[in-house]
């Protein structure tokens, strides 16, 4: 087992246990030894790449320390780059440290659930997806926050219901989280970069388009006609294998019924966010925003 244990100690803080863990960190809820206030601590950990070997995490083989370095140094950017940021829709870092061989995050400590647990609690319950009037008043902070990151030319990447974090309170308060795939600036994508296939646009999958601010309008697209149907579309790439076989791309027809049950308008609009081609996509989060509202 590579996760710190409840009791054990990382710089100023005391491990009181594990949130989650994933393909490439760990999360931990911990205490501030000497002022005694609670944080979320976010571990690079990648269970493919490395372990924890007498406290310290290191490469699984030889062969994948490269891999491991490289992403490494990305987590360091990407808490860094957290670091700068400040949006009410976007996660609050506080610090950034290094010890025992990798990185951590410090951010603050949020009540509530993520937008993809509170889907799957109602496709339990109630047997149906989320309506367009369930999903309308947390979107202007999704997209807000997205703005935002997109105007100091970062780009999310892995937009998805998992790394929209819903706070608890009587108001909707969405949060973006989960940075590890962020790209600074413009241009192509980089190898290793974390994704999520189903929502990753075909520039993900193919370094002949510029990732940009379209990318992460088509990760919006896919990720409201899934929640609305609840039918998970193909990713871009198996998409764009069946448009060459002459197939119709097989997300119109779940946007369909989207069509048939919330209207034209948003299905025109998802329609225009997932086009497989980023030149016919809308390219930005404002052309998005106005097709989500007229």
């Amino acid at each position: 087992m590579s996760e710190l244990q409840p009791g054990s100690s990382i710089h100023r803080y005391e491990i009181i246990k594990v949130l989650g863990s994933g393909a490439f960190g760990v999360v931990y809820l911990v205490r501030h030894k000497s002022l005694d206030y609670q944080v979320v601590i976010k571990e690079y950990l990648p269970r493919t790449l490395a372990h924890r070997v007498q406290g310290k995490v290191v490469p699984l083989q030889a062969n994948v320390e490269t891999i491991f370095e490289q992403s490494l140094l990305r987590f360091k950017q990407e808490c860094e780059t957290l670091l700068t940021l400040n949006h009410p829709n976007i996660v609050y870092v506080y610090d950034c440290f290094y010890d025992g061989g990798t990185a951590y995050m410090v951010m603050h400590k949020e009540s509530g659930n993520t937008l993809w647990e509170s889907y799957a609690e109602q496709v339990q319950q109630q047997q149906r997806a989320l309506a367009w009037r369930q999903l309308q008043p947390i979107m202007p902070g999704v997209l807000s926050g997205l703005q935002y990151m997109h105007e100091r030319e970062l780009i999310h990447r892995d937009i998805k219901p998992g790394n929209i974090f819903l706070r608890a309170g009587q108001r909707i308060h969405p949060l973006l989280i989960d940075f590890g795939a962020v790209k600074v600036g413009k241009g192509f994508s980089s190898a290793y970069a974390q994704n999520t296939p189903v929502y990753a646009a075909l520039e993900q999958d193919y370094d002949i388009h510029p990732i940009g601010p379209w990318t992460d309008v088509h990760a919006i697209g896919v990720m409201l006609t899934e929640l609305l149907t609840g039918q998970r579309p193909l990713s871009a790439y198996e998409r764009q294998q069946q448009v060459a076989a002459g197939v119709t791309d097989p997300i119109v027809t779940i946007i369909d019924e989207i069509a048939a049950r919330e209207g034209a308008q948003l299905a025109q609009a998802l329609l225009h966010a997932t086009q497989l081609h980023p030149q016919q996509r809308l390219q930005t989060i404002e052309q998005l925003q106005r097709a989500l509202t007229h």
